[in-house]
């Protein structure tokens, strides 16, 4: 009779390579369908919040226009403000000086009208003091007046 031969390591891993080869090569086409399909996703994501960061950009370049424009107003009324305030304040200081100068006009013109009447006062003291010496040298002890 005859014996069949034994299977031997080299069948048994031949079997092995016939019964899960399939599966291996199913497995590593879902692996790289998997793979392909993540780097799809990914790259649809990148470009989802590459598009979301261009509209926050654009966003942000307009609040900052707007925001520079409300701040070009503001400076322009603070520099209105600032030059209606300043002629205000020039328009003041000339009246001022308008009004000291003519106050001091006044006060040398009655400096000046002081000083003719001191002058005045001064030739009239004179005057009397010369006739006050000519009447007390005119009239000596014989020419008293009799009563």
């Amino acid at each position: 009779m005859t014996q069949a031969a034994e299977p031997g390591p080299a069948d048994l891993e031949t079997i092995r390579k016939l019964l899960f080869g399939a599966e291996v090569a199913r497995l590593e086409r879902e692996l790289a369908e998997g793979r392909r399909a993540g780097l799809e996703q990914l790259a649809d994501v990148e470009r989802r919040v590459g598009q979301r960061l261009d509209e926050l950009a654009q966003r942000v370049t307009l609040q900052l226009d707007e925001l520079s424009r409300k701040q070009q107003a503001h400076a322009e009324k603070v520099t209105q403000l600032l030059d209606q305030v300043m002629a205000e304040l020039t328009r003041r200081v000339d009246a001022l000086l308008a009004e000291t100068r003519a106050r001091v006009d006044e006060l040398k013109a009655k400096t000046a009208e002081l000083e003719r009447r001191k002058l005045n006062v001064a030739d009239f003291g004179a005057s009397l003091a010369t006739l006050g010496q000519r009447f007390v040298s005119g009239a000596g002890p014989e020419s008293t007046p009799s009563g």
